[in-house]
C-alpha cells in the first residue's frame, strides 16, 4: 500500500515512517529529502532564491508520482498540505494526520537549528491554519502527545488495516493540442475532475509559456514537442527543439516525453529536476511482431518506456497486451487506429501502466483510434479501474453486436467490471486472445445470422 504521512513539524512523521515501512517490508520515502536528493541542493536553498511557489511546485510533482507507486510509506513537509493540486493529489491516498500540539511540537524541535520555520514570528498562526487541512485530508488521525514513536506506529497499522480501500489513482490522462497557453489552461481546468494527468503537445501549439502551463495546470503534466519525422508539427531546427525539451525538464514538470533516438540529449541538461523521462518509438506505418525486444533496450534508460504502433487488424493488439502483461517498468503502451482503441481502454487493468491518453473533444484527438477523456470515464469508467478489475473482453464479428457489450458495461459496476469490444473476424483470434491474457476472460460472439 501506499501511505502518506501529514502532520505540523514535530509530529514525528520521519520516526514513525520509518517504523511502518519497516514492519510493513516497504520503503520509506521523505519528501523533502527526495527533491533534495534530485536537485542536489537543500530545500532552504530552494526557497531562498527560487521562492515558495517554486518549491510547492517541485513538491507537488514528486508527491504525485509518489502516490501513484510503488507501495511505500511517505512522508510529507508540513507545508505540502497547503497547496491546492498537492490536496488534489492526496484525495486519492491513504493520508495519515499525526496530531501534535502546538506546545509539544515546540517543546520537540526547538532545538532543531536547520528548521527556518523556527523563526517565523506567525509560527503559531501557520499551524492554526494548516490544521483544517491536515483533518480534511486524511483517512485517519493519531494523536502523538506524550507517545512513543513505535505505539503512535502500531496504533497507525492497527487501524489501516481497518479502512475501507481508497480511490484506485486515476491513469486516465487527456493528449491536449490547443492553440496557446491560456486555452490550454481552460481546457486543463474544464477536465481536471476527470483525468489524473494531461499531456501537453508544445508542437501543435502556436505560442506556449512552459512555466505558466506547469505552474498553473491542475494536475500533472506530461510535456512533448514532436517533430516532423514523428508526425509532430514542430518544423524548425533541432537544436531549438531540444531547448524546448530542455525548459520542459527545467520547469519541474511531470515528465518530458523524448522520442527514443533523442535520448543522448537528456544527459546533456546536467541539471537536477523532479521531472522524469518518458522515452517514445512510435511505429506510424505498422505493428512490430514484439514489442518486448525495444522495451528491454529502453528500460534502464528512462523512468516510463512509451511504444506505440500503428494496428491494420486485431492481432495486431497483441504485441501491446503482451508488453502490458510482462512489463517489469512503468509503460505506456497502446496500438494507434482503429482496431487498436481496446488496448487504450484496457491498460488501466495492467499493474505497470502509467496512463492511457483520450481526446479532450471528438474533433481534438492527437492520434488515430483515440475515444474521448469523457467515453473513457463516464462509460468504461476507466478512472477507477485497476488491476483488480475483472475484465471481460468481447470478440465482436460487426458493429452490430457493439450493443450487447455496452449494454454489460453500463450495467457493470463502475471500476468492479470492465467489458471491451474488439472486433475480428478470424475465428482463431479469440484463442489467441485467452492466451495472451489468461487472467480476463474472452467472450466470443457467434456470426451474425446469415453472415
Amino acid at each position: 500500500m501506499v501511505v502518506v504521512l501529514v502532520g505540523f513539524m514535530g509530529a514525528g512523521k520521519t520516526t514513525v515512517g520509518h517504523i511502518m515501512a519497516e514492519r510493513l517490508g516497504q520503503p520509506f520515502v521523505d519528501s523533502d529529502v527526495l527533491i533534495e536528493q534530485r536537485l542536489g541542493r537543500d530545500i532552504r536553498d530552494i526557497f531562498r532564491t527560487e521562492g515558495e511557489p517554486y518549491f510547492r511546485q517541485l513538491e507537488h510533482v514528486t508527491v504525485a508520482g509518489l502516490v501513484r507507486g510503488p507501495d511505500a510509506v511517505i512522508a510529507l513537509g508540513g507545508g505540502a498540505v497547503e497547496d491546492p493540486r498537492t490536496q488534489a493529489v492526496l484525495r486519492h491516498a491513504r493520508v495519515v494526520y499525526l496530531r501534535v500540539s502546538y506546545d509539544e511540537a515546540m517543546a520537540r524541535v526547538r532545538s532543531d537549528e536547520l528548521r527556518p520555520m523556527l523563526r517565523r514570528p506567525d509560527l503559531d498562526e501557520v499551524y492554526r491554519r494548516r490544521l483544517p487541512a491536515y483533518e480534511d485530508l486524511s483517512v485517519l488521525t493519531v494523536d502523538t502527545d506524550g507517545r512513543r514513536p513505535d505505539a503512535v506506529a502500531l496504533e497507525v497499522l492497527a487501524q489501516l488495516t481497518r479502512l475501507p480501500e481508497t480511490p484506485p489513482v486515476n491513469r486516465v490522462a487527456a493528449s491536449l493540442a490547443r492553440e496557446d497557453t491560456d486555452g490550454c489552461l481552460r481546457e486543463l481546468d474544464r477536465l481536471a475532475p476527470r483525468i489524473g494527468l494531461a499531456e501537453v503537445r508544445l508542437d501543435q501549439m502556436r505560442t506556449f509559456d512552459i512555466s505558466k502551463l506547469v505552474a498553473n495546470s491542475p494536475v500533472p503534466l506530461v510535456l512533448t514537442c514532436r517533430p516532423e519525422r514523428e508526425h509532430g508539427g514542430f518544423t524548425g531546427p533541432e537544436s531549438e527543439r531540444a531547448g524546448i525539451l530542455r525548459t520542459a525538464w527545467e520547469s519541474g514538470c511531470a515528465y518530458v516525453d523524448v522520442e527514443a533516438d533523442s535520448l543522448d540529449l537528456v544527459p546533456g541538461w546536467g541539471t537536477a529536476s523532479p521531472t522524469q523521462v518518458i522515452a517514445s518509438q512510435h511505429w506510424f506505418d505498422r505493428m512490430p511482431s514484439g514489442l518486448l525486444g525495444p522495451y528491454r533496450e529502453l528500460r534502464d534508460r528512462c523512468a516510463v518506456v512509451k511504444l506505440a504502433g500503428t494496428a491494420r487488424s486485431a492481432s495486431d493488439v497483441l504485441p501491446v497486451l503482451e508488453l502490458l502483461r510482462d512489463a517489469s517498468t512503468p509503460v505506456i503502451a497502446m496500438a494507434m487506429g482503429a482496431p487498436g482503441t481496446c488496448t487504450r481502454l484496457l491498460a488501466p487493468a495492467f499493474a505497470r501502466t502509467l496512463l492511457t491518453y483520450g481526446a479532450a473533444t471528438p474533433a481534438a484527438a492527437t492520434a488515430p483510434g483515440q475515444v474521448t477523456v469523457e467515453e473513457m470515464t463516464d462509460r468504461y469508467a476507466l478512472h477507477l479501474v485497476t488491476p483488480a478489475t475483472r475484465v471481460y473482453l468481447h470478440v465482436i464479428r460487426a458493429d452490430a453486436q457493439l450493443a450487447s457489450v455496452l449494454r454489460a458495461q453500463a450495467e457493470a459496476e463502475p471500476g468492479a467490471e470492465l467489458h471491451v469490444p474488439l472486433q475480428a473476424q478470424d475465428p482463431a483470434f479469440p484463442a489467441l486472445l485467452g492466451e495472451t491474457l489468461p487472467a480476463m476472460t474472452v467472450c466470443a460472439y457467434p456470426p451474425l445470422s446469415g453472415g
